[in-house]
């Protein structure tokens, strides 16, 4: 089912009521009526990440995260917080490298006081200088506790060695340096650019109506003054970008106990037809227990406690990581053993058993994150500001049980065809430099 971007539309799936209204002002809304569910899950979304930012301006999108919890002309920090906690809710935020989000989880009864929150922290908030330099400090102190993670530390360079010179390599939460440069006319300038109606999506999941949530989010936008005339603004373009040579090797030296080593390759962007293929080779090659990573390098030679893959796809471009966290004795051994499969893979794919298991394991994860409001109403979201395509669970399983053995064989050869880039971080690393 493809979302268009100015229309209103509704249908079923999974036995649930999936609707969205596109307001006059450009404002988005998308529910999921979840029968009998005694809690709703709601979210105010931007299509502005950490990609979209520019000089001057570097750090802002995280620094809104927190900034927008700070207070707005009609409500303090506190009274934010005094509100969600009245009603036994939780409220939090994401930043995203293509979107920023903005949520809460309520029961059904209380999501006029969550839109009220949300709504107002999202047109109003105020951004104090004195809230913006204790914010400050709060980010830096964010960033070192990453710092220390050194799995955190891979994954962070992994995605800049892939990608350089590209939006989509830097860090979501900026750098020391970033944060330290940026100031607080920056960021609310860019606070005042991308928080519009045009660029506002909002999705629930839950025990409530398409209808009540309409009613709900006219009346917040009539009092904030958000109820004029507008077109959304356009998604993303989804064509694949054109990357530069990945760098081939960064080592961090860090005083560590063990070494954690990534393989990382150029691959697929979200909308790629090939994802599904890509997705079961991903259970079969690191998904689980049962896959092949864990069976070698953690079961039969006991060389890690804790290895695995992903795939990170993103609207124009998408990388494949191969994690593993040994000792750094074991390093270029565990790298040999994550090569040694890939190439498996890229020579005769996967088998009829090892198919049937990462389709078990893909629906059974499936059901079971879908249970939730929250991860529902993720979904709506992922889709809006996505691709723009909404596939029920019965439909992507559907493409995932189409997939042959040949898809995955090409899938591999295209995805790992260049060498990959090594990213470690550890104490010394003197085997692999």
């Amino acid at each position: 089912m493809l979302l268009p971007l100015t229309d209103s539309i509704e249908f079923t799936a999974e036995a649930a009521r999936v609707c969205k209204t596109v307001l006059p002002s450009g404002v988005r809304i998308l529910t999921e009526e979840m029968l009998g569910a005694p809690s709703v899950a709601v979210a105010a979304s931007v299509a502005v990440g950490s990609r979209d930012e520019s000089g001057g301006h570097f750090g802002s999108t995280h620094f809104l995260e927190h900034l927008l919890f700070k207070g707005t002309e009609r409500r303090s920090a506190k009274d934010i917080s005094i509100a969600f906690d009245s009603v036994g809710g939780s409220s939090n935020a994401a930043t995203a490298k293509e979107y920023t989000s903005y949520y809460a989880r309520v029961e059904n009864a209380a999501l006029p006081l969550a839109l009220d929150l949300l709504l107002d922290m999202f047109s109003s908030a105020k951004i104090t200088k004195h809230d913006f330099d204790v914010e400050r400090t709060v980010i830096l102190e964010e960033l070192a506790m990453n710092e220390d993670d050194p799995e955190d530390v891979a994954h962070e360079n992994l995605a800049e060695a892939l990608l350089p010179n590209h939006d989509l390599g830097r860090p979501i939460g900026g750098t020391v340096e970033t944060i330290n440069a940026v100031d607080r006319d920056s960021v609310f300038a860019y606070y005042k650019k991308h928080y519009i109606p045009q660029n506002l999506v909002i999705t629930v999941a839950g025990g409530v109506s398409h209808e009540r949530v309409v009613e709900l989010v006219q009346a917040e936008l009539a009092r904030i003054g958000w109820d004029g005339s507008g077109a959304p603004n356009q998604r993303r373009n989804q064509d694949v970008a054109s990357l530069e040579v990945p760098e081939p090797k960064r080592l961090i030296t860090k005083d560590v106990a063990q070494a954690n080593v990534i393989l990382g390759y150029q691959s697929l962007n979200a909308s790629a037809p090939d994802r599904f293929a890509l997705g079961i080779l991903s259970t079969v090659l690191g998904g689980g227990m049962s896959s092949r990573l864990y069976q070698e390098i953690r079961e039969e030679r006991g060389l890690a406690y804790s290895t695995y893959c992903y795939q990170q796809g993103y609207s124009d471009a998408g990388y494949f990581g191969v994690y593993a966290g040994t000792s750094e004795d074991n390093a270029v051994l565990v790298i040999d053993l994550m090569q040694a499969e890939i190439a498996k893979i890229k020579q005769s794919g996967i088998t009829s058993s090892e198919l049937e298991l990462a389709l078990g394991n893909i629906s059974g994860g499936l059901a079971l994150r879908f249970e939730s409001p929250l991860a529902r109403m993720n979904r709506l979201l992922a889709a809006e500001i996505g691709t723009g395509e909404y596939l029920s669970i019965q439909e992507v399983m559907a493409k995932f049980k189409s997939v042959s053995n040949d898809e995955i064989v090409s899938v591999a050869n295209s995805v790992f065809s260049d060498t990959p880039t090594l990213v470690a971080v550890g104490k010394s690393l003197k085997g692999l430099r």
